[in-house]
């Protein structure tokens, strides 16, 4: 099933997206309110399709719980430490939380603060947990995932040029972390490490790799990330990107005003933004 969250003239809702596109309200103006169900995957399927009201959106929200934990995973991919060469070394997961006002939508803005800024993006695969989850094991980490969705990291490339360890302000400017378009559940990703992700600059490939090109799989990530940390319904632990950003193509290559970016991951959708100036 995949689930979008949209705003209309009578608020914000979560709605079942058809296999035609569109869009059938539920009960609950959240996802809060969908994972506060004992059973969220059961409270969805006891919906009637065919007798629910196709909505109308005027614009489609970020697919999170308001104020959700959102992390991110830094080097998790092959492909990109090859590139980066010395600049990433880490001996295991390496973690690092996305503040609330960097979060935005399908179709929103990606804002370049200032003209200096190296602006550059990043593919990730999310899953979205669905229960409260501490000190889990890779064994049972994949009972906690409700489903999928993508984010894209994008980051402010100048600003760890100057300081390494100054990630937060490198990853959580205004406007930079771009989630969606939709949440899939669980059960329609037969294998997560087997998918296709890609970036596509004004609709030429820069990304272009498998998940299964991550050194710490799903499991692993999840329990690593919960030896001391409670996850809660909604929140949301990306991946990793793969090789291929723009700061280590040669020559650099950083997205301006006017852009258009796009983050896909086979069978997840394809999230895309444009870029404005913010100065």
């Amino acid at each position: 099933m995949r689930l979008a969250r949209y705003e209309d003239q009578q608020g914000r809702h979560v709605g079942v997206v058809l296999e035609s596109g569109k869009i059938v309200s539920t009960p609950w103006s959240g996802f809060e309110g969908l994972f506060a169900e004992a059973d969220p995957y059961a409270a969805l399927l006891d919906i009637d399709m065919t007798a629910a009201e196709v909505a109308s959106p005027d614009r489609m929200l970020a697919p999170v719980v308001d104020r959700a934990q959102i992390i991110s995973t830094g080097g998790n991919y092959g492909d990109h430490l090859d590139e980066a060469k010395d600049e990433i070394q880490a001996r295991e997961p390496v973690f690092f939380p996305f503040l609330w006002g960097a979060i935005i939508g399908p179709d929103d803005a990606i804002v370049i603060p200032r003209p200096d800024a190296l602006t550059d993006y990043e593919v990730e695969l999310c899953v979205v947990i669905g229960r409260k989850a501490r000190r889990l094991t890779e064994e049972n980490a994949m009972d906690y995932v409700f489903g999928y969705t993508i984010l894209n990291d994008v980051s402010a490339r100048e600003v760890m040029a100057r300081e390494i360890k100054q990630v937060m302000l490198c990853k959580s400017v205004d406007t930079f972390v771009p989630v969606g378009p939709h949440v899939v559940t669980k059960d329609e990703i037969a294998d997560p490490h087997a998918l296709r992700i890609a970036t596509y600059l004004n609709g030429e490939i820069r990304q272009n790799s498998m998940t299964g090109k991550m050194l710490h799989r799903i499991p692993k990530l999840l329990a690593s990330l919960t030896t001391d940390i409670t996850l809660y319904p909604g929140d949301v632990v990306s991946t990793g990107t793969p090789g291929g950003i723009g700061y280590f193509r040669d020559p650099p290559e950083f997205m301006a005003p006017g852009d258009v970016i796009t983050a896909e991951v086979e069978h997840v959708g394809s999230l895309t933004n444009h870029v404005v100036a913010g100065w």
